[in-house]
């Protein structure tokens, strides 16, 4: 749509980036508050928690990115796969608080709700970039992509398709919304940690299977099965295993 939001001479503001950056800064305003409830003794410690939370993230994603497409050519190190952070992120958190001697699921309540915040404004971009691009179709919400350097297939610019992103940007902050809810009954002592990372887990599952109808750009994994919807399945049985978890490490009051 806008996958330029600034060209002053050599300087280029790439809309995607700006997202990204924009959606970094209000998930990391949103935890500065909570820092002590999030287990973390001091400022450091949540620095050193936040830049690890990205950093594996984007590890994360690219290598899924680049098991999905393969090695084809360059352009290809220009992708990013979100499910690949779901992995990756969980398991340095979880490193990090087993390093640090702070329950795991308390941080991770924290930190999985910031990345889904995160993840808002990450789907705004692949709305400007023009990625992640929704099927042809005749709702009047439809939109139309015309910029020949978005990321949309030659053969679909100017073709009304699904804004399947802001779809999932949408349904993304819904989930934020019900899951701060949830974080702050968990504070006032009402539910034990874990409900918010399991919640996470489930909602986002679900959300991207339904939206993967939608997508254009989906891949086939077994049957009429997509690998976004059988990844989107993986996540909802992982957050069967956090509750499992959950149950066990946390005693009833």
């Amino acid at each position: 749509m806008r996958p330029v939001l600034l060209d002053v001479g050599a300087f280029h503001l790439y809309g995607y980036g700006a997202s990204i950056m924009l959606g970094a800064i209000i998930s990391v305003s949103l935890l500065w508050p909570h820092r002590a409830k999030m287990g973390l003794p001091n400022e450091e410690s949540f620095w050193a928690v936040i830049n690890l939370a990205v950093v594996s993230g984007f590890i994360g994603g690219k290598l899924l990115f680049l098991l999905q497409y393969g090695w084809r050519d360059l352009s290809i190190m220009n992708g990013y796969s979100a499910f690949g952070g779901f992995v990756s992120v969980p398991l340095f958190v979880a490193l990090y608080a087993r390093w640090k001697k702070i329950p795991v699921l308390q941080l991770a309540d924290y930190m999985f709700l910031g990345a889904l915040m995160g993840h808002v404004f990450g789907r705004v971009g692949c709305f400007l970039a023009g990625c992640c691009y929704g099927r042809p179709t005749t709702v009047p919400w439809g939109v139309v992509f015309r910029d020949p350097r978005s990321m949309i297939p030659p053969e679909l610019l100017g073709v009304r398709l699904h804004p399947v992103q802001l779809y999932e940007a949408g349904g993304d902050l819904l989930i934020v919304l019900v899951l701060w809810r949830i974080l702050y009954a968990i504070e006032a002592g009402k539910y034990k940690p874990g409900l918010v990372a399991a919640g996470h887990f489930a909602a986002y599952g679900v959300l991207r299977f339904s939206l993967e109808f939608l997508r254009a750009d989906t891949l086939p994994f077994l049957g009429p099965l997509s690998q976004g919807q059988a990844l989107g399945l993986g996540l909802i049985a992982a957050s069967g295993g956090i509750m499992v978890w959950r149950s066990r490490c946390i005693p009833s009051s």
